[in-house]
């Protein structure tokens, strides 16, 4: 099977980190705000050790990371099956996307090692829900803004998965 893909990896990669950008934007600003203080960058970065500078690190190449894998999926596979402008479709797809993995949070907070150290709150609780929504719908405004019709001055690159030896 020969599978052909116009998608524009490098708009996608850009559109994910500035996705990401915003995130961790939306972050502070809830932080500054809100008396339940979460961060996203301990969250990821202490998944297995509290010790610095390690978490850090973690944290900031697996945020980047996995804004740059949502910015690729959503070009690939969510972009033209979702209805509406850019931003609309990029809010969907973030809000359906932390509600799947916020599903799992029960399962992670007994074992994260930043939450076990009490460094990062537990994620099963409506305040940390509430504000990963927040900077989930800002993530899914700025990557469906970001990544939208560019037309036709914007060269796509065509992927062509391999097909496999009969």
């Amino acid at each position: 099977m020969n599978k052909k893909s116009n998608v524009d990896v490098p708009r996608a990669l850009f559109a994910g980190v500035a996705a990401g950008t915003a995130y961790l934007a939306a972050m502070v600003v809830d932080n500054i705000f809100s008396r339940h203080k979460f961060n996203d960058i301990k969250l990821v970065g202490q998944v297995f050790t509290t010790k610095s500078p390690f978490w850090q690190i973690q944290g900031l190449v697996g945020h980047y990371s996995f804004s740059g894998v949502m910015g690729l999926v959503y070009a690939s596979q969510v972009y033209q099956r979702l209805p509406g402008p850019g931003w609309l479709r990029g809010l969907i797809f973030l809000q359906i996307e932390n509600s799947t993995l916020y599903l799992l949070a029960p399962l992670m907070d007994p074992h994260h090692a930043g939450v076990k150290s009490g460094q990062v709150p537990p994620v099963w609780k409506w305040e940390s829900f509430w504000g990963q929504a927040v900077r989930h719908l800002a993530f899914g405004v700025t990557l469906g803004a970001v990544y939208r019709d560019q037309g036709s001055g914007i060269r796509n690159v065509t992927y062509q998965s391999p097909t496999p030896d009969p």
